[in-house]
């Protein structure tokens, strides 16, 4: 029978061969493009013919015929003047009067501004006083759209709080339509507002406009089917100067978009559309508000290039932005962050915002809108990535010599599967998302692809493999368990009720072999042991490492493939490991959609979960009553390897991806990670159930008992006596360990080391605080030796490393429960 994976992957292989070709437009489509393009057309006629001051919100006679500009529409454009007004005054107080006589083309001083804008910035947004007082308009929305396209009146993108946060993206285009001197271009950006005061208002704005490369000014709008923002937009000028420059620059785009709209054979229906998607309105669509927006750039800390002496300085402003979009390795400063003055008028929702920042706000609120240039970002993204690639580098040395430190079965059976599970669920995460964003980020595509193939190397090849160990090993131990409990079962079940139990005893003394790869190991019992008695359960094979062979039963009768369970368990792990790992992929990609609080604790939640890696691994140390499961550079390690990234996302103001700020929720993970680290050291160094109550866990062996003289014949540990005052050989040397010349403790020797062990005994009648063994001493003093279920005594150290290899008792190879 075929593997049903290679069938899946056949039949999308041959699904995306033969799927067809995109299709020409239909005639009712290209009769609908047409009709888009008629409409284009003669708005671009009136934007060709019209004049500054055409467009008079105060006088109603004075309207254009464009979409959202006529009177009868109901848009606040009284409020249009005072907006532009205010947009002046911010050119006045950031340029001066050098501003002012650029902005209406009376001078020509170049002034420190960055001549590419191409980058981001943020800061706070507050209502602006102009629309103080004023009403909501009521829009004739049967007026704008005949067609009756949308389906509510309730509108998105309106902001109803006092004050929130704003973000925008610049992308300037490369073709550059000289005008003016070559001193304006065409620039798109999108606008990301949240609302402080109401649940999750976030709206993301798509926007077209010009630059005006002297000034440093942006005027950006919207448009729709209910709005020509891009053919208006030079009647939102704040000059007759600056008119004339977004007249002539937006008449030969505009043209340009329009024949390749005509030309093109899958044709975008609005290429200036507000929305992300970058389409039309469509059916069903809700409206939505309108935005204009005015933005002035901030001076930069660097000389104009009139001042400059010599190509060569560093302070040369124009060099400097070359050397950031073609480097060639000059050694310049720092490029400084871009800041920027906004002014924002919706027209149709009638309200009015504007940047927090000086002189009408204390620097404290707010220092407008500042950013890094995107040249400055992708270098400062570089060089993060590269650090968290150093990171998962770490990562993997660490888990590197974790797994050769857990080479054997005895060893692998104190880690939890699931502490290894979660850490490579999180680099399994990484590793998809790194693949991922250079399909949007083309500048950084090499660095991130590099860093995912250190998180595949972490996932696949070693966290996978470990886990498969893992697996391999206690599921072994799960089915012996099973198996143990079904026999205690059986032997329950066949009990008489009288209590006398139906096992003989064999008639010779014999023993069981245990078979290993260096052969039959057996030693002769001693003659007062007690004979054998037959179970009737199978031999247990044992290798040389410990490994378990699988004793279920083989026969295909009782099996349904007659193939080995644990190779059908582990094709189960990695289904199920995958299926988890993408499902947590698809509900985080999905997440980015939801509103900022729902969002904010998602990512609270996943993350608080992801570091929780540690709880499995102290819950599993209870349970098997176990200590050094984890070597201590891994455990340290990973914890502050993995926390690196998240202090850097929750604690640094301005990182790579903008994510905002939550040092509670930092200090928080960072609090939980090391409380499972303390309880992890408090295992070690108190005992794995020291804050257990008992009953609570079920019975373990303690390889570190209390030593009691008066049960001497119980828990006194066997072995070779070496008496302080008696000759060797001698009858009572022979019979009980030699006392030691301190009070209360007694010498034994180990077998493994041939050295002597002193250890503290508790006196006949006395407590247990009583001589050495007592209190803090005695729970130090117990951790130096370990007595087996067989009451041979070695030193911990010893008997640890034996362990590692081998789980029988070096004297008499009496089977041993593992650490």
């Amino acid at each position: 029978m075929a593997n049903p994976r290679v069938i899946f992957i056949v039949v999308l292989l041959l699904f995306l061969l033969f799927s067809p070709d995109p299709q020409q437009p239909s005639l009712d489509q290209r009769f609908e493009l047409d009709q888009i393009l008629g409409r284009e057309r003669a708005a671009l006629a009136v934007l060709s013919s019209s004049h500054y001051g055409d467009f008079d919100a105060l006088n109603g006679t004075r309207n254009l015929n464009l979409t959202g500009l006529r009177s009868e529409y109901g848009y606040a454009w009284e409020l249009l003047d005072k907006v532009k007004e205010r947009a002046r005054e911010q050119v006045a107080s950031v340029l001066g009067d050098a501003g002012l006589g650029i902005l209406n083309g009376t001078a020509e001083e170049e002034l420190p501004l960055y001549r590419n804008i191409t980058g981001y910035v943020g800061g706070k947004w507050a209502r602006s006083k102009v629309a103080e007082g004023l009403l909501a308009p009521q829009l004739n929305l049967s007026a704008v759209t005949p067609e009756g396209m949308y389906v509510t009146q309730e509108y998105n993108r309106n902001l109803t709080g006092l004050e929130g946060k704003v973000r925008l993206k610049f992308r300037e285009k490369e073709r550059t339509v000289k005008a003016s001197n070559d001193s304006i271009k065409d620039v798109s950006a999108t606008l990301t507002l949240w609302d402080d005061e109401s649940y999750g208002d976030w709206w993301e704005v798509a926007l077209h406009g010009v630059h005006f490369r002297d000034l440093g000014g942006m005027l950006l709008a919207t448009t729709s089917d209910k709005f020509s923002g891009i053919f208006a937009l030079p009647h939102f000028a704040l000059s007759n100067h600056t008119y004339a420059q977004s007249q002539l620059v937006l008449n030969e785009t505009l043209r340009e978009t329009i024949h390749k709209q005509a030309t093109s054979l899958n044709a975008n229906t609005n290429p200036w559309s507000s929305s992300q998607q970058g389409a039309g309105e469509g059916l069903f669509s809700v409206p939505h508000c309108e935005y204009i927006v005015w933005l002035q750039q901030h001076p930069l800390p660097f000389r104009s290039q009139n001042k400059v002496v010599g190509e060569q300085d560093p302070y040369h402003l124009e060099t400097l932005e070359h050397e950031l979009r073609f480097p060639t390795g000059h050694p310049f400063l720092k490029a400084p962050p871009m800041t920027m003055s906004m002014v924002a008028f919706s027209p149709d929702c009638g309200f009015v915002i504007e940047s927090k920042g000086p002189p009408d706000y204390a620097p404290q609120e707010g220092l407008h809108l500042q950013g890094p240039k995107l040249e400055s970002l992708i270098k400062m993204g570089r060089r993060h990535i590269l650090f968290f690639a150093c990171l998962l580098g770490g990562q993997i040395m660490l888990l590197v010599r974790q797994m050769k430190e857990a080479s054997t079965p005895s060893t692998r059976s104190r880690i939890s599967f699931y502490t290894v599970a979660i850490q490579a669920m999180g680099d399994g995460f990484v590793q998809l998302a790194f693949v991922s964003v250079p399909l949007f980020a083309e500048a950084t595509s090499l660095t991130m692809l590099a860093t995912a193939f250190f998180a595949f190397l972490s996932v696949t090849f070693f966290g996978m493999r470990f886990l498969m160990d893992i697996w391999t090993v206690q599921s072994t131990e799960r089915r012996r368990q099973e198996r143990q409990q079904a026999t205690s079962a059986r032997s329950n079940a066949a009990t008489p009720p009288n209590g006398q139990s139906n096992v003989q005893t064999a008639p010779a003394p014999t023993s069981a072999p245990i078979i290993t790869s260096a052969g039959a190991d057996t030693l002769p019992l001693p003659v007062t042991a007690a004979r054998a008695v037959s179970s009737g359960a199978t031999p247990i094979i044992l290798p040389s490492d410990q490994d378990e062979l699988d004793t279920t039963d083989t026969n295909p009768t009782n099996n349904d493939t007659g193939g080995n369970p644990t190779r059908r368990e582990l094709g189960a792990l990695y289904t199920r490991f995958y299926l988890i790992l993408f499902g947590t992929v698809i509900l985080s990609v999905h997440a980015t959609s939801w509103p900022i609080p729902l969002r904010s604790a998602y990512t609270n939640l996943m993350s608080f979960l992801y570091f929780s890696f540690w709880v499995p691994q102290i819950y599993r140390n209870v349970m098997r009553n176990c200590r050094k499961a984890l070597r201590w550079e891994f455990v340290v390690g990973q914890s502050v390897l993995r926390l690196l990234p998240f202090a850097y996302f929750y604690g640094v103001r301005d990182n790579v991806l903008f994510v905002e700020n939550d040092r509670y929720a930092l200090l928080g993970l960072l609090g939980w990670v090391w409380l499972q680290v303390l309880a992890l050291v408090s295992q070690e160094l108190l005992g794995p159930r020291f804050f257990v109550r008992e009953g609570w866990a079920p019975p373990a062996y303690d390889y570190h008992p209390v030593l009691r003289e008066d049960e001497e014949g119980a828990s006194l540990p066997i072995g070779f006596a070496q008496p302080g005052d008696e000759e060797p050989g001698s009858p009572s040397a022979a019979s009980k360990p030699g006392e030691s010349r301190d009070k209360g403790k007694r010498v034994y020797d180990c077998a493994i080391c041939m050295h002597t062990i002193e250890v503290p005994v508790v006196p006949a009648g006395g407590g247990a605080a009583d001589g050495a063994a007592g209190m803090g001493a005695g729970l130090l003093a117990r951790r130096a030796y370990m007595v087996t279920p067989c009451r041979h005594i070695f030193h911990s150290p010893c008997l640890e490393g034996w362990m590692r290899y081998r789980l029988q008792c070096p004297i008499c190879r009496e089977i041993l429960p593992p650490l």
